[in-house]
């Protein structure tokens, strides 16, 4: 039996649509994602085999699970309108679905409300993130400031690193939900014909 090749490649992307529109380029260009690793510090980690057949669609949706059994609802809902997916467990936030192209539902969301919530919820996490690694920072710094080590500048600089790599990202993603705020309004204020 022949060996698959696989192809790993780590990437972060500033938005859901850009990370889209990638995964689509690697279809066309032969590789189908298998799995991925859930987004952290260096962005995402990406295994794609060789692929013939080129009709794959990806989706993107954010969403956090306290439950498996909330996990497991969502999983059937999409699975049950021809969407796989590809997140191993209720622990990952960003879920990947694919679909073929010839399914009739080409889209996981059904109105612009939906890409709305999917951004609010990005940007909330990301500013959740930013507060706890800028409070662990300053926690090292004040630790640095009372006994007297140097020791403690280090993490400290990495957790506020960290946390200012999770203020842009939730500037990036504030940038996203805007205009699709925006998009929301010209079609509620478009006259009805």
């Amino acid at each position: 039996m022949k060996k698959s090749f696989l192809k790993k490649v780590s990437k972060k992307f500033s938005a859901f649509t850009e990370e889209e529109q990638w995964l689509q380029t690697m279809v066309q260009n032969g590789w189908i994602l298998k799995k991925y690793s859930d987004e952290g510090e260096g962005g995402c980690s990406y295994i794609f085999e060789p692929i013939q057949k080129k009709d794959v669609i990806y989706k993107i949706d954010f969403r956090e699970f306290n439950r498996k059994k909330d996990y497991q609802e969502y999983k059937d809902l999409f699975e049950d309108t021809g969407w796989k997916l590809l997140s191993k467990n209720q622990s990952y936030s960003k879920h990947i679905f694919y679909t073929s192209s010839t399914n009739k539902q080409s889209d996981i969301f059904s109105d612009a409300p939906s890409y709305i919530e999917r951004e609010k919820r990005k940007m909330s996490a990301s500013l959740r993130d930013a507060i706890i690694y800028l409070v662990i920072s300053c926690i090292c710094l004040a630790l640095r400031i009372i006994f007297e080590r140097t020791s403690f500048y280090g993490p400290s600089g990495l957790f506020l690193i960290i946390s200012i790599k999770y203020v842009m990202d939730y500037l990036k993603h504030r940038k996203t939900y805007k205009s699709l705020i925006g998009k929301g309004n010209q079609f509620k204020k478009q006259p009805i014909s």
